[in-house]
């Protein structure tokens, strides 16, 4: 009998161990349920990285680099440079390109210009392009390479586009920064495209400046009860513009998001606000259809995000109106 009661006992103090491990392993679960913001700067990385393009080229020649879009760099000899000396050896080049807002948006790089005295104004865009070089490992330079980007693929020749570089604000936003020094030519003849001269590697983009003749207001977004402006992005897309995306900067006093100290949207603009984060390595995301009024703000719940894939999620964003 002693035995009996010996087996029982042992199996009862399994079990409540058993019990009090799997509690334990839930609550870890639910300790934190949202994301870092390492974790949506890791969805980033991941669609920069499947959307860069790798050459390999001889520096000693002139090397002409077609992209899958078609984009076309012309590099002459002795263009790459180390130490302000032109190299030889095997040089690789990295190229990206982004034209619809539904690839902006995965890879964080909206249409926004920032003007003097840290002012923002909506952009339209002709054509994002990374294009950097390294030998070895090494940051290469370069004395200038010309680059023609098809028109065709932002909707035909627009002559109000102008030539922008890209610049990392300290929150790690890319922003515009005209070049007016960069003449940008527009190519009319049996296949339309811009091209300009660029004496740098980096971002470069050809666009122009979003027109709207209404009033200007401001805006907030406010986001689900646990995301912040740490682990959340929020964005805005015009209806009729597939080739802009205008990002909100978040506010780490008030946990929301904006766009400007100053008004920029146009009242009574028809635009989709979209809500993005990160879940179990998926794209978190809401999208509320909105005509902007005067000062308003528009809040997200968590019963109104769904997750999707990177190729779905771009998908829904291209879809939009």
């Amino acid at each position: 009998m002693k035995s009996f009661f010996k087996k029982i006992a042992l199996l009862s103090i399994a079990s409540f161990l058993l019990w009090s491990c799997d509690t334990n392993d839930n609550n870890d679960q639910y300790l934190n349920p949202f994301p870092t913001s390492g974790e949506l700067n890791a969805l980033f990385s991941d669609a920069i990285d499947s959307r860069t393009q790798v050459f390999t080229v001889d520096p000693t020649t002139v090397n002409y680099i077609t992209t899958a879009q078609g984009i076309e760099l012309t590099f002459t000899s002795g263009a790459f440079l180390l130490n302000s000396a032109p190299v030889t050896g095997p040089v690789t080049v990295e190229v990206i390109e982004i034209y619809k807002r539904g690839d902006m948006l995965v890879t964080n790089k909206p249409t926004v210009a920032k003007l003097p005295g840290n002012n923002f104004e909506i952009l339209t865009s002709g054509g994002e392009l990374y294009v950097n070089a390294t030998q070895n490992g090494q940051q290469l330079t370069t004395s200038g390479y010309v680059l023609q980007i098809p028109a065709a693929l932002t909707g035909g020749i627009d002559t109000d586009m102008d030539v922008f570089t890209g610049d990392f604000l300290p929150d790690g936003n890319l922003v515009w920064i005209p070049m007016s020094q960069w003449d940008l030519a527009f190519g009319n003849g049996a296949a339309p495209a811009y091209t300009t001269f660029s004496s740098n590697f980096g971002w470069t983009n050809i666009d122009k400046f979003y027109s709207n003749p209404n009033p200007k207001t401001n805006i907030h977004v406010i986001p689900p009860t646990g995301y912040t402006n740490a682990n959340s992005k929020a964005f805005l897309s015009i209806d009729g513009d597939l080739n802009s995306l205008v990002n909100l900067f978040g506010d780490p006093s008030t946990q929301t998001f904006t766009f400007n100290s100053y008004p920029a949207f146009p009242i009574g603009l028809e635009c989709h606000i979209i809500f993005i984060s990160e879940e179990n390595g998926m794209w978190k995301y809401g999208i509320k259809p909105v005509t902007i009024q005067a000062n308003d703000s528009y809040t997200f719940s968590s019963t109104e995000l769904n997750t999707a894939s990177e190729a779905n999620l771009v998908q829904i964003i291209n879809n939009l109106p």
